[in-house]
C-alpha cells in the first residue's frame, strides 16, 4: 500500500504517474491530489509570491502535465503515465483552455442546483408531477452523503441514505456541470451551467438553491502551508477515496468533536489542540504547531475543524436579502415562510442554515412540496412540515428572525 492508503486498493486500476520526475502509483478516478498526498506528497504548487502551497486549504492547484501549464490538479484524474511538475501561480496566461464547445438549451419546470440531501429531497418530492433538472459540480449525485461515515439523526448511514435516494431519482441530472449564473428573463430564469468544453443553458420557471455549506477556517500564520487541511477535504479522503491526511494527526476548532468520529470510525489517532493556534512551522510543510500558551506539538497533519457557514454566492446574486445568525451557521439569506429567496426563487439544505443531512433532506423535501402547490398539485407539505420543525427541535424559533 501507499504511505498514506487505509485500505488496499483494486489492482485492476493501478496506473503509473510521474512527480517531478519520481514514479508514483495511482488508480484511476483519483484526482491529482489525492494520489499525490497518497504517496506522502503535500507540497505540490506555489503562490504568486512564491510559498509553498498543498491542495487541502483554499485556492487552485495549479501543476504543469506533460508540458502544459495551469491545469488544476484537484480537478484533473490521473492517466497512466502522467508526468506532472510543479508551478506557481505567476505562470504566463493558461495555456490549457480546452476547445471551444457548443451550447446546449433546455427548457425544464424546475432546476435545482446543488444535489446534496436538500436537492435529492426536493427533487424526489417533485419528479412526478413536474420536469426537473439537477447539476451538480461533483462526480456523483449526492456527495456531501458520501463524505460521512456517522449515522444521520433518522438512524441510517449516510452512504445508505444517499444509496436509497439516488435509486429513486428519475429527474434528468448533470455531473461536473458547476452552475455559472442565474438570470431572470421576464417571468422565466436563464441558468448557465459549464460541462465540460460546453455550456448549458436552461429555462425554467422555478429553481431551487441548494448548494450547501462552505468549510469555515482559521486565522493564524502559514495557515495555508502544505499538511493544513479544511474538514471537508478531510472527510472527503477518508471516506470517499480511503486515504488519511498523516501519520500524526492535530485536530482544532469548534466542530472538533464530528470530526474527531469520524477518525476513531477509521482508527485513527490524533491529538486535540483547544487554545487558539498562533502558528504552524515546517520547512516544505506543516512539521509543527505552537498555540497561544506556547505549546509545541508535533504535526504532519493539522485538520481545521471550525464548522460550515452557508454557501450564499448564487442567492446573492439572484437578489437576496442577506442577514447574520451566529446559531443559524452566519450570514444567511432571508426568505418569506415558503423558503422563496426572491419570487421564483427558493433556499433549502445548508445554503439556507447549517444543519444535519437528515434535515436537509426534510427541508428540501418542503420546498419540494411547496412548489407542487403553486403548479396546483397535491402535497405532502403540512405533514413534511411537522417532521421537519420537530426534528430542528429549538432552531425552530431562530428561524423566525429570517422571515422577510
Amino acid at each position: 500500500m501507499r504511505p498514506l492508503d487505509l485500505y488496499e486498493k483494486d489492482s485492476s486500476k493501478k496506473v503509473t504517474i510521474y512527480f517531478e520526475g519520481k514514479s508514483l502509483e495511482a488508480y484511476e478516478g483519483e484526482p491529482i491530489h489525492v494520489a499525490l498526498l497518497a504517496n506522502g506528497i503535500k507540497w505540490i504548487t506555489l503562490s504568486g509570491h512564491g510559498r509553498k502551497r498543498g491542495a487541502f486549504t483554499f485556492g487552485p492547484v495549479l501543476v504543469t502535465i506533460n508540458g502544459v501549464r495551469n491545469y488544476d490538479g484537484r480537478k484533473t484524474k490521473v492517466w497512466d503515465g502522467m508526468k506532472i511538475e510543479m508551478q506557481s501561480y505567476m505562470e504566463p496566461l493558461p495555456e490549457h483552455l480546452g476547445e471551444t464547445g457548443k451550447v446546449e438549451r433546455h427548457y425544464t419546470d424546475v432546476v435545482i442546483v446543488g444535489s446534496g440531501a436538500a436537492g435529492l429531497g426536493a427533487a424526489l418530492e417533485m419528479q412526478d408531477d413536474l420536469d426537473i433538472m439537477i447539476f451538480e459540480e461533483k462526480g456523483k449525485l449526492g456527495w456531501g452523503l458520501l463524505k460521512r461515515s456517522t449515522p444521520l439523526s433518522n438512524g441510517k448511514k449516510s452512504k445508505e441514505f444517499r444509496k436509497e435516494l439516488v435509486e429513486k431519482l428519475r429527474a434528468k441530472a448533470f455531473t461536473r456541470t458547476p452552475v455559472l449564473g442565474v438570470f431572470r428573463n421576464g417571468e422565466y430564469f436563464i441558468v448557465v451551467a459549464n460541462r465540460g468544453n460546453d455550456l448549458i443553458e436552461v429555462t425554467t420557471k422555478r429553481i431551487v438553491i441548494s448548494t450547501g455549506g462552505i468549510a469555515k477556517f482559521a486565522l493564524f500564520e502559514n495557515n495555508e502551508m502544505p499538511g493544513v487541511f479544511r474538514e471537508d477535504f478531510v472527510l472527503e479522503l477518508l471516506n470517499i477515496w480511503g486515504v488519511k491526511p498523516g501519520n500524526k494527526i492535530t485536530l482544532y476548532g469548534s466542530n472538533s468533536q464530528n470530526i474527531a468520529k469520524e477518525l476513531k470510525n477509521h482508527g485513527l489517532n490524533y491529538t486535540l489542540i483547544e487554545v487558539p493556534i498562533v502558528r504552524a512551522e515546517g520547512k516544505n510543510e506543516v512539521e509543527r504547531v505552537i498555540d497561544a500558551e506556547g505549546n509545541v506539538y508535533e504535526t504532519d497533519a493539522l485538520i481545521i475543524a471550525e464548522g460550515y457557514r452557508p454557501d450564499i454566492h448564487l442567492a446573492q446574486q439572484v437578489g437576496a436579502e442577506i442577514t447574520y445568525v451566529e446559531e443559524l451557521g452566519g450570514y444567511i439569506p432571508l426568505r418569506n415562510k415558503r423558503n422563496e429567496v426572491v419570487d421564483g426563487v427558493y433556499i433549502a439544505g445548508n445554503a439556507s442554515w447549517i444543519k444535519g443531512g437528515y434535515e436537509n433532506y426534510l427541508e428540501g423535501r418542503l420546498i419540494g412540496a411547496y412548489i407542487l402547490e403553486e403548479f396546483r398539485f397535491k402535497s405532502n407539505a403540512n405533514h413534511i412540515k411537522a417532521e421537519f420543525f420537530k426534528k430542528i427541535g429549538d432552531k425552530a424559533s431562530l428561524l423566525e428572525e429570517v422571515i422577510l
